[in-house]
């Protein structure tokens, strides 16, 4: 059996609140960012939304959201899964991801890698630093 064409990110965005609108069904990013300030360490940051926008995908995924330590280490942070559905290749599917109480153990660069099927589909970057 072939292997399903991986999903292509239209948008791939760390902000701290994301509102969905039910009447229209737009969304609202609100606070978006790529720096994390601590004045000590390890640090726990109130609430992340990721949101992602994707497309070209076909049919039924497994996916995850994996946050982990951008160095040698490669330390995993935290990692959520869930499943996505995309009706024909033509949709635009969006995903939300709200973390709360995420704990950074220490200055420096951490990414968020998101997969379906355990294939990557897009990674973003973020710092975190010392107040």
């Amino acid at each position: 059996m072939a292997e399903k064409p991986r999903p292509k990110a239209l948008a791939f965005i760390i902000c701290d609140t994301v509102i969905d609108d039910k009447t229209t069904n737009k969304k609202s990013l609100i606070g978006l960012f790529s720096n994390i300030y601590a004045k000590s360490f390890p640090c726990s940051h109130p609430v992340i939304n990721v949101f992602l926008s994707l497309t070209e995908g076909h049919g039924d995924y497994e996916c995850s959201l994996i946050c982990v330590k951008d160095d040698e280490s490669q330390q995993e942070i935290i990692q959520l899964a869930g499943p996505l559905k995309f009706n024909n290749p033509f949709s635009v599917v969006e995903a939300k991801f709200e973390i709360r109480g995420l704990i950074l153990p220490e200055p420096g660069m951490y990414r968020f890698d998101f997969l379906c099927g355990n294939v990557p589909v897009v990674s973003r970057k973020f710092k975190v630093a010392k107040k």
